[in-house]
């Protein structure tokens, strides 16, 4: 039979080599640092607007590691009024999603609050989709391999609740590791336990935003490890198998958590830099009288990592309109500088913001 972490002697005493974090937990200290400072500077509308869009995200994506594809739309709505980012009160048609952005919304604004028992479950029963009571799993975990089922060496069921409160005691202590590095441990911790029959991703994730905005000290957080997970899914399955089989050092598990959350920074900078630069755009050509194509047009190309791609034809389609209609469209955003002409083979040509 195989052995899990948390029959080793001395769980969960987690331990890890910090020598062979520090430098790439440095790097995500400072990207973290850089980010906040570029945050502050800008103006109080254009924060806002990017904290919605990064928020949002981050919600759609931990949902859809949960197999729910929610409506940006809805979501957006939601986040803007419970995060008072000037929005008109309306009714959300699925209460779930209010309650799916109550939780991020939890983990943004009390950050410095502690983590109860209470509150996790809390949690659990508004992430779930129908809103039902959340109470800890009394049952064992099973896995089929083959025809044969083999028991999923996790704790007993009945040890959940002590278990987890030695958790949150853990939780709620103050220690001298860096609280990126608890955020690992945290998520990790947790997702060993598996405290519910299902969905303990959903609040693992949750709690472990929790953390990375306390370790930022600031509400505004605009990186979704959840993103991250979702580009790495077999990735992260992979070494949270392996951790949970390995022993009681968590060095290797830590390093991948620490590089995810680096790329992740990284990508962020650069969705950021696009923003802006997008803004900037924006207020160059203010006075310039543009149709509603040509503005539709523009912020699509401002939102493509690549923004070549646009023919005549694409533009034509996407509007519902004639050919000549937007070529006439495109040339005169040539005329305005605002396009440019790009050949691309075969005598097609493509057209980019200039």
């Amino acid at each position: 039979m195989e052995t899990y972490i948390w029959q080793q002697r001395g769980w969960p005493c987690l331990t890890w080599n910090f020598k062979e974090l520090s430098s790439v937990l440095g790097e995500v200290r400072n990207r973290q640092g850089r980010l906040a400072g570029k945050m502050s500077l800008l103006e109080s509308d254009l924060k806002k607007e990017i904290f919605l869009k990064f928020t949002t995200f981050d919600i759609i994506k931990s949902a859809e590691l949960e197999g729910r594809m929610l409506d940006r739309k809805a979501v957006s709505l939601s986040v803007a009024q419970q995060l008072k980012l000037g929005a008109r009160r309306q009714a959300i048609a699925d209460p779930a999603i209010d309650r799916t952005v109550g939780v991020m919304v939890d983990t943004l604004l009390h950050f410095d609050q502690p983590v109860t028992e209470q509150r996790i479950l809390d949690w659990k029963k508004r992430l779930s989709a129908s809103g039902e009571e959340a109470e800890y799993r009394n049952t064992p975990l099973y896995r089929t391999e083959g025809n044969t089922e083999a028991f999923l060496c996790f704790r007993n069921a009945s040890l959940i609740p002590d278990e987890m409160k030695r958790f949150i005691q853990w939780l709620n202590t103050a220690h001298a590791t860096d609280p990126v590095i608890k955020a690992g441990v945290a998520h990790l911790r947790l997702r060993f336990i598996r405290p519910f029959e299902a969905g303990n991703g959903h609040v693992a994730r949750t709690l472990t935003d929790l953390l990375l905005t306390r370790a930022d000290r600031s509400p505004q957080r605009l990186y979704s490890l959840s993103s991250q997970i979702c580009k790495q899914r077999d990735v992260y399955n992979r070494m949270m198998k392996k951790a949970q089989n390995g022993g009681l050092d968590i060095t290797e598990w830590l390093t991948w958590f620490l590089y995810c959350l680096e790329t992740e920074l990284v990508e962020t900078e650069k969705s950021l830099m696009r923003v802006l630069e997008k803004s900037k755009f924006w207020e160059k050509y203010r006075l310039i009288r543009l149709n509603e194509r040509q503005v539709k047009m523009i912020n699509l190309l401002w939102e493509s990592k690549d923004r070549s791609q646009l023919t005549s034809s694409y533009w034509a389609n996407i509007n519902l309109c004639s050919s000549d209609t937007a070529l006439r469209d495109i040339q005169d955003l040539i005329r305005k500088n605002i396009l440019r002409e790009k050949q691309s083979g075969r005598h097609i040509t493509s057209y980019t913001l200039n």
